[in-house]
């Protein structure tokens, strides 16, 4: 879907690039269809990367995206929350416990190509909210979920389970 909203957002914002880690059996279909589309070189394809690396491509982007139909609660979303990069995404498992729409993130309401369009069209507009959002999203991070967080939460639920016991 995401690939399908690039011609989209790049006919009416055409200085937005795009990129694209990891790979897939999809990842042909995806070049064609860019390809006939003419939007191909909108689109850095950088496959698969090393997880001591994803930062720095995260540091690189204004936007992460994130389309999706089923989800638990996304590493790369913290990742890039961390990174101080906002995120777009669909409203999908634990995704708006973690994303408050324009406060800690963006929500898609669904993964049609015109309303992904909108909504990046809509955030990468609006520099005010972005800086924003990117302020807020990293602060939830540092505030809950860190390793030192983590543990703390971990000894509570062991402390309160012998104590229960």
């Amino acid at each position: 879907e995401l690939a399908r909203t690039i011609p989209l957002v790049t006919a009416k914002m055409s200085d937005v690039k795009f990129m694209f880690i990891g790979d897939g059996p999809l990842m042909n279909d995806i070049k064609k269809m860019l390809l006939e589309n003419k939007c191909l070189n909108k689109v850095e394809f950088v496959g698969w990367v090393q997880n001591d690396i994803i930062p720095a491509y995260l540091n690189l982007m204004k936007l992460l995206v994130l389309p999706s139909y089923t989800e638990g609660l996304p590493k790369t979303l913290l990742e890039a929350m961390a990174c101080g990069t906002p995120v777009l995404a669909t409203a999908a498992g634990a995704v708006p416990d973690l994303i408050r729409e324009g406060e800690t993130g963006f929500l898609l309401r669904n993964n049609s190509p015109a309303h992904i369009a909108e909504r990046i069209i809509e955030v990468l507009s609006n520099h005010g909210k972005l800086n924003y959002v990117q302020r807020m999203a990293r602060a939830l991070v540092v505030e809950k979920y860190t390793y030192t967080k983590a543990v703390e939460r971990y000894n509570n639920i062991l402390k309160n389970f012998y104590v229960n016991s």
